[in-house]
């Protein structure tokens, strides 16, 4: 049987982070198949043996594709090529799962190839430094998106299940694209395939800090202007501006201060899911 979900994450040099990310995913409890795809372009630290070392291991469902790329968005695109799950999620080597419920979370109430599945199904995102206090986001999913279409609105990736066939149609990710080629993807189902929508009101996924998008603000500014331009070939130069002034708003309305989430429970538990693993 196919699994339900395809977890695609692609990775360069990730050891420090990447085992956080794959236990995250072994360790969900879920009743259906879960299988979950590493894509690796040419590490040169132990990421590749960390991935074997869980492959190995046999939890979940793992496969990897060890290739060379033309950056993130072609590595995405190799995933998805293989992947077999009627849903997609793209969760990034730095980041995680926030509870091992979490994917019978997402899916709860839906049965595979049920026809009545939403296209998306998009959920929260908390990124910053764990356990660290300062400036951090909440990447909260807006009420209205799915039901305000074409005015910039957005879910984060991370937090985004979307079904492969619709990611297949449109033809996945446009691979000259540097920063911004999953948001552009998103205004383009939004805008091509009208996709019904579920909307989960709490965290899916943390996101470590310092991603090539949100590295700086000179990174922020560059993948604005990829979106601005992208806009403009589907978009009147009125109706892109508009957007990307709601996108960065509600880019800026995710900023808060303080101590960030760190969800001490499960970074325990992935802990000693990846201690289990090295016995």
């Amino acid at each position: 049987m196919d699994p339900f979900i395809s977890i695609i994450t692609v990775s360069l040099n990730a050891a420090a982070t990447i085992e956080d990310t794959i236990a995250s995913v072994s360790c969900q409890r879920a009743s259906f198949k879960i299988e979950h795809i590493c894509v690796d372009g040419g590490s040169n630290d132990a990421t590749r043996s960390i991935i074997d070392r869980w492959i190995a291991r046999g939890s979940i469902s793992m496969r990897s594709i060890y290739e060379p790329d033309n950056g993130i968005f072609d590595a995405m695109n190799k995933g998805l090529k293989v992947a077999r799950g009627e849903y997609v999620l793209f969760l990034n080597a730095d980041d995680f799962l926030v509870s091992p419920n979490t994917l019978a979370a997402v899916m709860e109430g839906l049965e595979p190839g049920a026809g009545r599945n939403p296209d998306l199904i998009v959920g929260d995102a908390s990124m910053g430094v764990l356990g660290r206090r300062g400036i951090w986001r909440h990447r909260r999913v807006p009420s209205l998106l799915g039901r305000l279409r074409g005015w910039g609105l957005y879910p984060s990736h991370q937090g985004q299940f979307t079904k492969r066939r619709l990611m297949g149609a449109a033809g996945g990710f446009d691979e000259r694209s540097n920063l911004a080629a999953d948001l552009n993807k998103y205004y383009d189902l939004e805008h091509e395939m009208h996709p019904t929508v579920r909307i989960l009101h709490f965290d899916v996924a943390f996101m470590r800090a310092g991603g090539a998008a949100n590295s700086g603000f000179v990174s922020m500014c560059k993948g604005t202007s990829e979106i601005y331009r992208h806009l403009l070939r589907t978009h009147h130069f009125a109706r892109a501006m508009g957007m990307v002034f709601v996108k960065t708003m509600q880019s800026l309305g995710e900023i808060r201060f303080g101590r960030c989430p760190h969800h001490r429970w499960f970074t325990h538990a992935i802990a000693q899911e990846a201690s289990n693993a090295d016995e």
